[in-house]
C-alpha cells in the first residue's frame, strides 16, 4: 500500500496497514448487508457511524492546513449524512431506504480509507495506534450478524444463485483480500450469502474460514476452474 510510506514508524505503518484494512472489511459488510435493513442499521448505529465519528474527530485536530480543513469540511458532510440516512432507516425499513444508507455509509468510508488515513499517517499528533484500537472497539461491541434477517431473505440456507451478492476477489487488492471477505461474511445474517468468485481455487481461504468460524458456513463450488472458481457461501 503507498499510504503506508507516509507513516513515521514500522509501529505506525502496521497500525495504518490494519486500519485500512478494518475499513475494508466494514465497507464490504455495509454492501453485502444492503437488502436486508435490519443488519445494515445495526451495523450502522453500533459500529460504523461511531467509527466515522472518530475519525471526523482525528482529522479535525490533525492539522489546520488548507487543505486538510477542506478534507475535514467534506468528510463531516458525508459522516452526517450517512448519520441522517441511518436513522432514516432505523425508521422506516424500506428497500430505498436500505440502499441510501449503505450507499452514504459505504462511500464515507471509502473517502476515510483514501483520504483521511493518508492525512492522519502523516501529522505528527495522530497516534495510529490508539485510532485502530478505539475502531476495534466499536467492531466488536455488537456480534456480527446478530439482527434477524428482513422481509425477503429466506432463513433456510438454500443455494439459490441468483439471491446470493456478488464478491469478485480478482478486483480486491491482495493485501486486504482476506479482510474484505471475512468482512462481508460476518455481516451476513443467517440465511443470507455471497457468492465468491475468484481466479484461484480459495483453498488457504477456506482452511482460515474454518479456523474462524467452524461450521458457521455451508460452502459449494458452483465453478472449478481452471481459470475461474465461483463458490455459494451461506451463513448457517
Amino acid at each position: 500500500m503507498e499510504n503506508l510510506t507516509l507513516a513515521s514508524s514500522r509501529e505506525s505503518a502496521a497500525a495504518l496497514e490494519s486500519t485500512s484494512s478494518l475499513l475494508s472489511e466494514w465497507t464490504a459488510k455495509v454492501a453485502i448487508q444492503a437488502p436486508d435493513a435490519a443488519a445494515l442499521q445495526g451495523t450502522l448505529q453500533s459500529t460504523v457511524l461511531p467509527g466515522l465519528d472518530t475519525l471526523a474527530r482525528e482529522l479535525a485536530a490533525a492539522g489546520n492546513t488548507a487543505q486538510t480543513a477542506l478534507l475535514a469540511r467534506i468528510f463531516d458532510h458525508l459522516t452526517a449524512a450517512a448519520s441522517a440516512a441511518g436513522t432514516r432507516l432505523s425508521i422506516e425499513h424500506g428497500e430505498a431506504g436500505s440502499a441510501a444508507a449503505a450507499q452514504a455509509a459505504g462511500t464515507a468510508l471509502e473517502i476515510a480509507n483514501a483520504e483521511v488515513l493518508p492525512v492522519l499517517a502523516a501529522a505528527p499528533t495522530a497516534d495510529l495506534g490508539r485510532l485502530l484500537a478505539t475502531l476495534e472497539a466499536a467492531g466488536t461491541s455488537r456480534e456480527a450478524g446478530s439482527a434477524a434477517p428482513a422481509g425477503g431473505g429466506c432463513a433456510c440456507g438454500g443455494h439459490d444463485e441468483e439471491g446470493l451478492a456478488e464478491l469478485d476477489t480478482r478486483v480486491i487488492p491482495h493485501a486486504i483480500r482476506h479482510a474484505t471477505i471475512f468482512g462481508a461474511l460476518d455481516g451476513l445474517a443467517p440465511g443470507r450469502g455471497i457468492l465468491l468468485i475468484a481466479n484461484h481455487n480459495p483453498l488457504p481461504l477456506l482452511a482460515q474460514l474454518e479456523q474462524r468460524a467452524a461450521g458457521k458456513f455451508t460452502v459449494e463450488y458452483l465453478e472449478e476452474g481452471p481459470e475461474t472458481f465461483r463458490l455459494s457461501m451461506i451463513r448457517n
